[in-house]
């Protein structure tokens, strides 16, 4: 009997679910068409404009006048990030069409074209088009909101002299890099931080994706951070921006730039190569480079991890999840979370859930990624060597028992 019920029941909840993915699908191909329209036609105006003397000639050279230097740097980043997400899109369709150019049109080559473009687009756009409205809607930025709170707790005041920025950018770069480990760490975190790293391709639309309440947690520990060291806001206003821009272009994918290190760049500073790293669900990539413009924090904390030709990068979570789905990948983790703690049996078991690292279960971390690095890293150790105690022990060179040393660093998740 319990069958024969079931059966139904199951029935009809697929039919409800490919409803919606043909809802999402609808959805995807208006905002594509819009946004992409949106992207060409701004940016084909711009450069119209550029050679007109104005446009990015008139951002690039008038910061000049007023030794706002910086917004210089910021007229070159914006329109890097604009040309390169027209150039990623242009290059995929370019490539499909190219590799079925055999095929004549129909039907069956509509349904390859589309679906290359869900597989790398369809998440991305629709969760674009939510975050277009729910700011409007719930969201408040409360960075700057709770900003003077935290202002009362500051230690010490540094000022706006070339040591007061450079120690605002490290101490910023700090801050990114607590929130940002506590999120990959930190089960209940790691549902809000996940979504940006779903996508199981890399491109520069994978910077629109946000999970919306993120930016609470965010703006809670880097302020805590940021004012009790003193760091003045005006200063965080143009590092906020910087960050915010380069921390768009560093999602710059293979189709734009191979390799993305950036020569000896990387050495200095985080590449689309360290960040592309940062998104991979590969063993030895696992919860590594959290920082997002200088890579000092994880040479210090040994969380460094540079691109490996010998390890090939495997984007998205470890967690099986549904092509193009925008429910599934904004909020996949949240329902497996809940599931264990309907699950889990009594308060503490449940605390532990939403505590613990992701991929953590009662009496077995052998799925977290401190774990499964570990592991990897004990069967290839040369290839985790980038951080201040491995380093050091690189120049030391072999320790006596023929190899050497590593330490993991991060978390797994069952992602």
């Amino acid at each position: 009997m319990a069958n024969e019920h079931t059966a139904p029941v199951s029935r009809r909840a697929e039919a409800l679910a490919q409803r919606w993915r043909y809802v999402e699908r609808a959805v995807f191909a208006l905002a594509f068409c819009y946004t992409g329209y949106s992207l060409v036609a701004g940016l084909v105006q711009y450069l119209s404009a550029t050679g007109q003397g104005r446009g990015f000639m008139s951002d690039f050279l008038e910061p000049f006048h007023s030794r706002e230097y910086y917004k210089s740097a910021l007229a070159i980043i914006g329109l890097l990030i604009s040309a390169f997400t027209v150039w990623e899109i242009a290059r995929l369709l370019v490539r499909e069409l190219r590799d079925d150019r055999a095929r004549t049109w129909g039907l069956e080559k509509v349904r390859r074209f589309a679906s290359a473009l869900i597989a790398d687009y369809q998440a991305t756009f629709l969760v674009a088009l939510v975050l277009e409205f729910l700011p409007r809607l719930i969201v408040i930025d409360m960075f700057w909101k709770w900003q003077p709170t935290f202002q009362k707790l500051s230690l010490f005041s540094v000022g706006h002299n070339w040591y007061g920025w450079i120690y605002a950018l490290l101490v910023w770069e700090l801050s990114t890099w607590v929130w940002h480990f506590g999120a990959h760490r930190i089960r209940v975190f790691w549902c809000l931080h996940s979504p940006h790293h779903a996508p199981a391709n890399f491109n520069m639309t994978v910077a629109w994706v946000h999970f919306f309440a993120e930016g609470y947690v965010t703006a809670v520990i880097q302020l805590v951070i940021l004012m009790v060291l003193g760091v003045a806001p005006a200063t965080l206003v143009v590092i906020m921006t910087f960050e915010a821009l380069w921390g768009t272009l560093i999602h710059a994918g293979e189709r734009t730039l191979k390799t993305g290190r950036l020569g000896w760049a990387r050495f200095f500073i985080i590449t689309p190569s360290h960040h592309r790293v940062h998104h991979a669900r590969n063993p030895l990539y696992m919860d590594t480079n959290f920082c997002t413009m200088l890579p000092v924090w994880d040479w210090m904390f040994g969380t460094l991890q540079p691109l490996r030709d010998e390890v090939r990068i495997e984007y998205g979570i470890t967690r099986k999840t549904e092509t193009g789905s925008f429910i599934d990948l904004y909020f996949g983790e949240c329902v497996a979370l809940f599931r264990d703690l309907r699950q889990a049996r009594g308060w503490r078991l449940r605390l532990q859930y939403a505590f613990k690292p992701p991929g953590w279960r009662p009496n077995d971390t052998q799925h977290t990624a401190a774990v499964v690095r570990g592991e990897f890293l004990r069967t290839r150790p040369e290839l985790g060597i980038a951080s201040k105690r491995q380093w050091l022990q690189r120049l030391r060179g072999p320790s006596a028992t023929g190899g050497y040393h590593t330490r993991s660093s991060g978390t797994a998740k069952s992602r």
